[in-house]
Order: structure tokens, then sequence, then C-alpha cells
């Protein structure tokens, strides 16, 4: 399967930015709305960043799965897959929240749905970073020099 790349940069990296950053705006809203403060605006605000934040986790989702098919470092992969788990597992963590929403407000169970996404996020992170700087995925040879890893 090729690679997908823009002007020689993969796209996975760009497009993660988006759920990246709005999905944990949407919690922090979420949050803001629920202590006080202008809540209707606050939780329409939160809703429009999971909706926005959501579609842009099914391109990076995508743009993903596309770069897991081409590592062949078996321990690499592993450490992909993990992150790609914790991805599916915090989408559906959002979507339910979406689904247990209000009139765009988020009750408990919603809100914590959002708060286990975001969490879950951080840990995408992680394991995100640890492909990229550990072992050079879609960078080149990993740090060990072990082609393949890329």
């Amino acid at each position: 399967m090729p690679r997908l790349s823009v002007l020689d940069h993969p796209v996975h990296p760009i497009l993660q930015a988006i759920p990246a950053s709005l999905l944990p705006a949407s919690t922090t809203f979420d949050v803001l709305a629920r202590i006080g403060g202008d809540e209707e605006g606050l939780s329409e605000a939160a809703h429009y960043s999971l909706i926005f934040g959501l579609v842009g986790a099914a391109g990076a989702a995508a743009t993903g799965v596309l770069d897991y098919f081409e590592i062949e470092n078996r321990p690499v992969r592993r450490t992909a897959l993990y992150h790609g788990l914790t991805n599916a597992a915090l989408i559906g963590s959002y979507v339910l929240s979406l689904r247990h929403r209000e009139d765009h407000k988020a009750g408990g169970p919603a809100l914590a749905l959002s708060v286990l996404g975001a969490a879950l996020i951080g840990l995408s992170g992680y394991l995100g970073g640890k492909l990229v700087y550990e072992h050079g995925v879609r960078v080149g040879e990993d740090h060990d020099g072990i082609p393949g890893a890329s």
C-alpha cells in the first residue's frame, strides 16, 4: 500500500492535529459549561468542536491505517497497533458522548465519556510520539538502524 504524502510530508501527522486539538477543546468547553458561565454558548461550542473533531479523526484514522501497513518491524508495528486501538477507543468514547447529549448539553454520562476520551488522547499522543521519535516511523531508519521501522 503506498504511503500518503503531500510535498514529501506524511499526511497523518498533519491531519491528526484536527482531532488532537478539537476533541479536548470540546471536553474543556463541556467542563466550563458545567461549572458555570455561559452554559448555552459553551455547550454549543463543545458540540460543534466535537463534531468537527470527529470528522477530522476519520481522516487521521484513514491515513494512520495506511502508515500502519507500511511498518515491517514487528515490535514497532505492535506499538502502532496499540496507538490505533487507543485512537479507536477515544473516538468511540467521543461518539458515545455525542449520542448522550441533550440539546448540545453534556450531562453526567456524556461528560464522563468526554473526559475519558481526552485522557485517551494523551495516551495516543504518547504512543504516536514513541513511533516517531524513538522508532523513526515515517522519518527513516529507527535509532537502532533497523530499516522497515519507518
